[in-house]
């Protein structure tokens, strides 16, 4: 965020580890490889077939929210494959529900879901919340404290009480955010 009060949110994300492998020559920048979550079967039921002039269905999801009267509140996003919507879900329900600061949002426990009931929780979840879900029937892998398996958010926000402009990064990953 910049002191005219602009805001850009960038997900750098390369698929996989080292993204497709190639390396753009004279620049550094490594190419994703998102297209291995595209189809060329007709047949397969998704939404990304690759046909001419289609657009595809992708997981980045840089998020803005904005108040009831229009001012600009936070903006937040994260890489991490599948698991960007529900690391975005989670840090937007920890400013939203929580009242937490961005910084807080970000570096507060979290977790992933994958097929069915199987999870990836961090360890600083309460053990009252592991052993509930346990309970529930989720199959748990218990995971460190700061895991950049479920994602590495960086974000922005104003202040509601004192207008101040804040930015939070990610200590799970190498990310950082800015707002003067």
């Amino acid at each position: 965020m910049d002191a005219a009060g602009n805001v850009a949110s960038i997900t750098q994300s390369l698929g996989n580890a080292f993204g497709s492998g190639v390396v753009v020559p004279e620049t550094g920048i490594a190419l994703n490889n998102f297209v291995f979550w595209t189809e060329i079967d007709p047949a397969c039921p998704t939404p990304n077939l690759i046909q001419p002039g289609k657009r595809w269905s992708c997981c980045m999801s840089p998020v803005h929210v904005f108040r009831s009267d229009g001012r600009f509140w936070f903006s937040i996003a994260t890489p991490g494959s599948y698991g960007i919507l529900q690391t975005t879900v989670q840090m937007l329900l920890n400013i939203v529900e929580f009242d937490a600061d961005v910084q807080l949002a970000i570096e507060a426990p979290r977790f992933r879901i994958y097929e069915e009931t199987r999870m990836q929780i961090e360890n600083r979840v309460a053990s009252t919340t592991r052993e509930e879900l346990t309970a529930r029937g989720h199959a748990l892998e218990v995971i460190g404290d700061y895991e950049m398996l479920v994602g590495g958010g960086q974000g922005v926000m104003i202040d509601p009480q004192s207008a101040a402009r804040l930015a939070g990064a990610d200590p799970r990953r190498d990310g950082y955010a800015l707002a003067y």
